[in-house]
């Protein structure tokens, strides 16, 4: 990944200050990613996966 990719993602991800000051840790751990990607569980399916029910809170409609 080129240098200006990475930096895109970062800020995407809100690391802006360590993107900064720790850009090193930053690049490492996006190559880890890179690396270990292939191993992510994906569905073959995405509409598949469950819709994700908001909590009710304490006291609201049930």
């Amino acid at each position: 990944m080129d240098e200006a990719t990475a930096e895109t993602l970062a800020k995407l991800a809100g690391l802006e200050k360590a993107w900064a000051n720790h850009r090193a840790d930053v690049l490492d751990a996006l190559r880890t990613w890179e690396r270990n990607r292939a191993a992510l569980p994906r569905l073959a399916a995405p509409q598949a996966e469950p819709a994700r029910v908001e909590p009710t809170r304490a006291g609201g409609p049930a």
